[in-house]
């Protein structure tokens, strides 16, 4: 229903925007007319006249004549006339100028072709279009059957001399040529400007939305990163002071209710650090020698208790040398929230593995995948997860991954997954050796070791069977109620 409502809305704004250009189209169109096609016929009817023609078929023709000049005159001035009725009146006097002229053996029958052209175009509705096209076939029928009578006869100075066509009607007919084909070049221009100015005028409502919709999301933005920094400090007072008398705490109940409290204030807290961290955008990349295996290592001995409280185990694999210009603060933020989520994900017994390596056939960049043995992810939550806020689980802010995700591809890297319901989640970090180099679209470094790739090939399936690491993506998102203060510690 509201798609319905929302397509009407679209098209009674189109219909509303095609009938004014094509309205101030006819206008122009119509002093087009009053200075091209009036003064066409008026030659023609003066060279017939000149040349002997009937004065009865004369007055007839400048009397259609006439009438298209007050028709033309009206819708220059822009008084009431409709589209039907305006093409109707056009093509009468058309009609007549054919009639008096030798009916559908005039030298002028090429001037009626504008005008059914413009009308497929300008005519709006199929009644109108069925009445006019339905009046345009009765008219050509009619002279169909004038044809066969004298009054569809070729006359002086048309009709034919010794068997060929008189200069009048050769001149004529070549004027007649001339004029259709400068009036659809005509016709044509009007359509291309029209066009041109609709999809101006589209893109300037365009670019005005956008304009409009990017500096109400920097304010909304702002406004809400005032309100998170000033959240913070209260949160940090509430979590401080109810921790504090939860251990002073005689009483067993009000221990444990304080303790709700502080745990409650932490994960708020954490929510909070979480969207800081996503609106502030990301500063400048200070890339140092960074060993990824030594940031892998560092963390879980960081997270080594929690992971025992949650009974998951750690373990870091893969090669101990691999080096990489990267900014080391960073970079072990964005790891920590992808360890996390594998952590929160795996199943007690279960174990986290961080594997660095890198191929043979891509030597410039380096790969950490962080696996997690948990239930998996369907196809739609893998392309849910790309965008902020987006969570399965209860209590997270879904601002975990899209913070890790903009920092590995500040470095010129890629964060990628691979999962499948029960079969877990892995999660593949791909980094350039030269962060900066990546970022700058510089030529990459490129190890060779083409001589020793099937070694490579073979170690790296063997290693991939020892540790069993299973194609699959990385969890959900990283708990706010402990990450944030882990990271300040870091």
């Amino acid at each position: 229903m509201k798609s319905a409502t929302i397509d009407q809305t679209r098209r009674a704004h189109f219909d509303a925007l095609r009938q004014t250009a094509f309205a101030e189209m006819s206008r122009t169109s119509a002093r087009m007319r009053l200075m091209w096609t009036a003064p066409f016929h008026a030659l023609i009817l003066s060279l017939l006249i000149d040349r002997g023609f009937s004065v009865t078929r004369s007055a007839i023709y400048g009397g259609s004549v006439l009438l298209s000049v007050v028709l033309f005159k009206a819708q220059a001035h822009s008084f009431r006339i409709s589209s039907l009725g305006s093409f109707l009146f056009g093509f009468l006097g058309v009609v007549v100028g054919l009639a008096v002229t030798g009916g559908l053996r005039s030298p002028l029958v090429p001037t009626g072709i504008p005008i059914l052209i413009a009308a497929s175009v300008v005519l709006e509705s199929k009644a109108a279009k069925a009445w006019f096209y339905g009046i345009v076939v009765a008219a050509f029928v009619l002279l169909a059957i004038l044809s066969g009578t004298p009054v569809g006869d070729l006359v002086t100075p048309l009709a034919p001399v010794n068997g060929h066509a008189s200069p009048e009607f050769a001149v004529i007919a070549g004027a007649s040529l001339v004029f259709t084909a400068l009036s659809l070049s005509r016709f044509g221009q009007h359509i291309a400007s029209l066009y041109e100015r609709v999809a101006f005028e589209l893109v300037a409502r365009r670019e005005e939305l956008c304009s409009e919709n990017v500096d109400r999301t920097r304010e909304l933005e702002g406004i809400a990163a005032r309100l998170a920094h000033e959240v913070k400090n209260p949160l940090a007072a509430i979590k401080g002071l109810s921790t504090h008398m939860a251990r002073s705490a005689t009483d067993p109940k009000t221990a444990e209710r304080l303790s709700i409290v502080a745990a409650e204030a932490d994960r708020l807290q954490g929510i909070v650090e979480g969207f800081l961290s996503f609106s502030r955008g990301l500063d400048d990349l200070h890339p140092t020698a960074t060993k990824p295996y030594e940031l892998a290592r560092e963390l879980t001995l960081l997270l080594e208790t929690r992971a025992a409280d949650a009974g998951v185990a750690l373990e870091v694999v893969g090669d101990t040398s691999a080096t990489l210009e990267a900014d080391a603060r960073k970079l072990r933020q964005a790891l920590l929230n992808l360890v996390l989520n594998a952590m929160q994900a795996s199943p007690r017994g279960e174990k986290v593995t961080i594997e660095v390596g890198r191929t043979c056939a891509m030597s410039y960049m380096t790969t950490i995948r962080v696996q997690d043995r948990g239930p998996g992810m369907t196809p739609e939550v893998l392309d849910r997860i790309k965008k902020p806020y987006f969570t399965t689980r209860e209590g997270g802010s879904g601002l975990g991954i899209a913070v890790s995700r903009g920092i590995i591809e500040q470095h010129g890297g890629s964060l990628e997954y691979e999962s499948a319901p029960g079969k877990g989640t892995t999660v593949i970090v791909r980094l350039p050796l030269n962060a900066l180099a990546a970022t700058q679209e510089a030529p990459l470094p490129k190890v060779e070791c083409s001589a020793t790739l099937a070694r490579c090939i073979a170690s790296a399936a063997e290693k991939r069977k020892t540790v069993k690491v299973v194609p699959q993506t990385v969890q959900e998102e990283k708990d706010p109620s402990h990450e944030e203060p882990i990271a300040a510690k870091i």
